[in-house]
């Protein structure tokens, strides 16, 4: 497994704009190597010479697109970050996969308003290479799987508890002014209702309930469910790299690194208040996670399935609403002591 960068972990809240310096290509510590090599005679300078000339070439021909659901327009290149005469960013992440090339990097901009889509990296120009990764780079942006509920929706359950049924009732949860609500989760064989405090919510069959405050009615709320359902999908695809990033909201995983993966990293991303887990890693995927914070989500934190390959680098893990990490059989490394779990830890 090859590693892109390392970069520290991110904060709950998105980061301000400007981060996107850190997800700079991999240049120095391989170059690094590379001349070191020459000590050893001509035919070390001759094999870092040639490396080096392959790296300049590969560098040569990867592109930036900037994306920004702002201020950007789909029917422009994506070549600039601002728009100048007919050249600009363009507006949506579907969009920047159709144009971009292998070892691209995409750069989202951090517009303060949340990317409602959900992507998919399936494509051979959704590659790269050990020294030109594919990268997604989202600057501290959201990627959120949410609809607004109208607060008609509501149909008062007993005093100030009301239940709405959304349109799709797997793997739901419940966003209060853009972040994960407090659920109140029913144990197994459970069949009572729980006692929730103002703003509490939990699940029960097809429906929701939620707690309003004295003298307030769900419209009074900026509430919001999973719609969309899955944030980022990865499949038969290598040498990628997703950082900087908030994916919440959806359904079923903020990141699901499908089968065939290989040397795929999501470093510094918050992955909160999914519907099943913030990342799941199945198949034959070999993946990387580092610098993450990861919780709030459905079902488990992190799920690894099949003969998948992860490794756990410096993440913090938080098991308020299921376990740090669920294991079905994969293969689990966790590389760094500076991995954190607060609540109910891993489950195999």
């Amino acid at each position: 497994m090859r590693r892109f960068m390392t970069l520290p972990r991110s904060p709950l809240a998105p980061q301000a704009e400007g981060r996107g310096s850190r997800a700079r290509r991999p240049t120095l510590t391989r170059l690094n190597g590379l001349l070191g090599r020459s000590a050893r005679g001509a035919s070390g300078l001759r094999y870092a010479l040639f490396t080096l000339a392959l790296f300049a070439g590969q560098l040569a021909s990867a592109a930036t697109i900037y994306v920004d659901n702002v201020g950007g327009d789909d029917l422009l290149d994506g070549v600039q970050p601002a728009r100048t005469g007919g050249s600009g960013p363009v507006r949506s992440l579907r969009k920047a996969l159709k144009i971009c090339h292998a070892g691209d990097r995409i750069l989202l901009a951090n517009s303060g308003q949340p990317y409602r889509e959900t992507i998919s990296l399936s494509a051979a120009e959704h590659c790269g290479t050990a020294l030109s990764p594919f990268i997604l780079d989202g600057q501290g942006a959201v990627l959120d799987g949410t609809e607004a509920v109208p607060g008609d929706a509501w149909e008062n359950q007993r005093g100030p508890v009301f239940r709405f049924r959304p349109p799709h009732s797997t793997y739901q949860q419940l966003f209060l002014d853009g972040k994960p609500a407090v659920e109140r989760k029913l144990l197994p064989g459970q069949t009572r209702l729980p006692e929730l405090e103002p703003l509490q919510w939990y699940r029960r069959g097809a429906d929701l309930y939620f707690c309003v405050e004295a003298d307030k009615l769900p419209r009074s709320y900026n509430l919001a469910c999973s719609q969309r359902q899955t944030g980022i999908t990865l499949y038969h695809v290598h040498d990628v790299l997703i950082s900087n990033l908030v994916v919440q909201g959806f359904r079923l995983d903020g990141i699901n690194i499908n089968d065939g993966v290989r040397n795929c990293e999501v470093v510094d991303v918050t992955s909160r208040g999914n519907g099943r887990s913030g990342v799941t890693v199945s198949g034959s995927s070999k993946a990387r996670i580092e610098g993450c914070l990861i919780g709030d989500n459905g079902e488990e934190q992190i799920l690894l399935e099949g003969v998948s390959t992860t490794i756990v680098d410096k993440c913090q893990l938080i098991a308020n609403t299921g376990p740090a990490i669920t294991n079905r059989g994969a293969k689990l490394i966790t590389e760094d002591s500076g991995t954190g779990v607060r609540g109910s830890g891993a489950r195999d």
